[in-house]
């Protein structure tokens, strides 16, 4: 049996915004009964087109609900569209927690600031652009446009590209985030000292520090250093170049280790290795090493104290002073390269023989995998053709350190040591490993190697 309501006055009520259609029964004697049928073509007579609630008017009806406005359907609000925004796929690493332990059991207490670092066409970030959100509409079908979501500009800066969305680096070095997009580059700068506060440095580019670098403080990098200030009792390394504009006072335990060219205003209680050339103004019980030139220039270029060794020779205004302060200067080759050549050409030999009577073992073991063989004897193949790979790359390793030790002890053929001032006595002249002490002052001399025997020569 169809449901019926008592005799009342429907009443539908449409929303100013035309989002909410609601009905009311009022009960009324001069009213009529309604089916639900006949009420949901009531409300469609009034323009109504979306779907009506069937459920809330047999509510209505079956609970006699009267007097209260029932919700019998609705439109559908608009959905903004979603703003555009960026997935980034690189971030600013965090600085490495203090304390840690080194390789000697020994606690550095100094943090580390590392540095993310990307190669040529690592994905930086992409875009996801703002959607234009959904449609709605109201109850008597009208469309209601969304709002669109908002696009963010391009990111910006240098070192990467876009495609289809995409930021890419173009080339290795340092990323940085930046309020507008990234930068990349090979270069890390700091701008003030690098200390306690700011960490040991460990950066795979170039570095350059405006301030100084205190002591105590690790900073190492795979390409160049500028330092700008002055640098204490610190361990310096740098894949390539290093240059110190204010001089360094290491305190006998500082170092600069350089796999290129070594420039600094002076040292005092330091060490320094270079395979390049070093160049400084003045030299006070310090160590300094150089594959290539060493050249102490300038108004006060005076060695005194320590140890001055140049593979190529090196040039200087004086050495030692009145004092008789012990200063030792070599040029050339050292004994322990000459020694090291040496074994080089004894080891080269002995794994040279090894390698051959591995190939012949081999050769026969070949010949006999053609036969019906045991299991034990093709294992013991197998095992001579490792050892022979082992003992191969042995020999290559030789070889290259033989060639280089070579060419260090050839560019040092000719090497001198040339005094533009004056030399004091207690200094010591060493050239290729032969030596001589000097017993007096001697001025405008160059020292040279000449039949085995140092002589010292004026230069005009």
């Amino acid at each position: 049996m169809e449901m019926r309501t008592t005799l009342c006055i429907p009443e539908v009520l449409i929303s100013e915004d035309h989002m909410t259609v609601k009905l009311k029964l009022c009960k009324n004697v001069n009213g009529s009964e309604w089916t639900v049928d006949e009420l949901e073509n009531l409300i469609a007579s009034k323009g109504v087109k979306t779907e009506i609630f069937e459920s809330s008017i047999c509510d209505v009806i079956r609970n006699e609900i009267y007097d209260v406005a029932i919700e019998v359907t609705r439109g559908k609000e608009p959905v903004p569209g979603r703003d555009g925004y960026y997935v980034y796929h690189v971030a600013t690493p965090e600085v490495e927690d203090a304390p840690r332990e080194l390789e000697d059991g020994t606690v550095d207490y100094v943090k580390t600031a590392t540095h993310t670092v990307v190669e040529e066409g690592d994905l930086l970030a992409e875009y996801v652009p703002a959607t234009n959100g959904e449609y709605g509409y109201t109850v008597d079908n009208k469309m209601l446009a969304p709002k669109r979501g908002k696009d963010l500009p391009m990111l910006k800066g240098k070192g990467f590209y876009h495609e289809n969305g995409k930021y890419y680096a173009a080339n290795h070095g340092m990323v940085e985030i930046t309020e507008r997009g990234f930068r990349i580059t090979n270069l890390l700068e700091v701008e003030g000292n690098v200390d306690i506060n700011y960490g040991h440095i460990d950066f795979d580019g170039n570095v350059n520090i405006r301030g100084d670098v205190k002591s105590g403080m690790n900073v190492r990098a795979a390409g160049n250093i500028e330092i700008k200030g002055h640098v204490g009792n610190c361990q310096i390394e740098a894949g390539k170049d290093i240059i110190v504009h204010n001089g360094m006072q290491g305190k006998f335990s500082g170092k600069l280790v350089a796999g290129g060219n070594i420039e600094c205003k002076f040292f005092e209680n330091s060490q320094a290795v270079a395979k390049g050339n070093i160049v400084v103004r003045s030299v006070m019980n310090s160590q300094l090493e150089a594959e290539g030139k060493v050249t102490v220039e300038g108004k006060d270029a005076v060695v005194v104290g320590g140890s001055v060794h140049a593979v190529q020779g090196m040039e200087l205004a004086e050495a030692g002073n009145d004092t008789e302060i012990e200063t030792l200067l070599v040029a050339g080759a050292l004994p322990d390269t000459l020694r090291r050549d040496r074994e080089l050409v004894a080891l080269i030999t002995k794994v040279e023989g090894e390698v051959d009577l591995l190939d012949r073992s081999a050769k026969i073991m070949e010949r006999m995998a053609n036969t019906n063989i045991t299991k034990e004897t093709n294992n013991r193949r197998m095992k001579i053709i490792q050892a022979k790979v082992i003992k191969s790359t042995e020999l290559k390793k030789y070889q290259m350190e033989k060639m280089r030790s070579e060419a260090l002890i050839q560019s040092g053929k000719d090497a001198n040591v040339v005094v533009q001032k004056v030399i004091f006595p207690g200094c010591r002249v060493e050239i290729a490993g032969v030596g001589i002490d000097v017993k007096q002052e001697l001025k405008h001399v160059k020292f040279v190697l000449r039949d085995g025997n140092i002589e010292a020569a004026l230069l005009y």
